[in-house]
């Protein structure tokens, strides 16, 4: 790892290509509910977060949205024009603001994409696998698991990549994020609230008690974060660590 504040997929580069990339890669900071990618519009740039996150949403016919997955860290938003689909039925929203950097498509497709020898190329495509994976297992989660271990489940996954505490969040946010009315979500709160495990106030989100908030998970945010680990081969979340740690 270097001491730059950096997206785990660039940091995992040589020196060599990091530096070939350097003029197209664009330092800024993200804001809540910005959005990066609009459905059915052409994808432009690719966004590789660092202590911000994101989420892709699904629109369903009654015009409400579910999220599909989420990227921080360890990712990279647009996996979609690496697939080769010049746009998507799906949105991708700023869920916590932060930083990262931001680089043109079609600088993307001719020094990534089109180069045999980028090492970019082949994590991108790793993660893809590992993002596509946890589009399946919301499915299944949001199918078999109860709102609780849902609301775990989403707030670990969150947590884990904000790598803070605390943080802005709305309620009508997070019911938007797993698919149900607010009351079913303010109920779940209060009742993770009374346990100990969060504390909401004023559009604030803390997670209280973190090792408990994963706990009380389904089983689908280890398998979750067990695909991204392969993208590097050892676990991506000790790896945010020591990027921490440097600044």
């Amino acid at each position: 790892m270097n001491d730059r504040q950096e997206n785990l997929l660039l940091a995992s580069l040589s020196r060599k290509e990091r530096e070939r990339l350097e003029p197209f890669l664009h330092p800024v900071e993200v804001e809540l509910s910005e959005v990066l990618i609009k459905a059915n519009e052409p994808i432009t740039h690719m966004f590789f977060p660092y202590d911000s996150v994101t989420s892709t949403l699904q629109e369903l016919s009654d015009g409400s949205t579910i999220e599909t997955g989420l990227m921080g860290i360890e990712g990279m938003i647009g996996i979609q024009f690496w697939l080769g689909m010049p746009s998507t039925p799906t949105e991708t929203i700023v869920q916590v603001g932060g930083k990262g950097h931001r680089m043109n498509a079609k600088d993307f497709k001719r020094e990534v994409m089109a180069n045999p020898d980028s090492r970019l190329d082949t994590l991108v495509g790793r993660y893809t696998h590992a993002f596509l994976v946890m589009t399946s297992l919301v499915a299944a989660c949001n199918r078999l698991h109860t709102v609780d271990q849902r609301m775990c489940r989403w707030l670990k996954l969150l947590h884990n990549r904000v790598r803070r505490n605390s943080f802005p969040m709305r309620q009508e946010f997070m019911a938007m994020m797993l698919g149900v009315y607010r009351e079913t979500l303010s109920k779940a709160a209060s009742a993770l609230q009374a346990e100990g495990l969060i504390k909401y106030s004023r559009g604030h989100l803390t997670i209280l008690d973190p090792p408990g908030v994963a706990a009380c998970s389904c089983e689908c945010l280890e398998l979750m974060e067990k695909q991204f680990d392969r993208i590097f081969e050892q676990p991506w979340r000790d790896l945010a660590d020591s990027a921490d740690k440097e600044q």
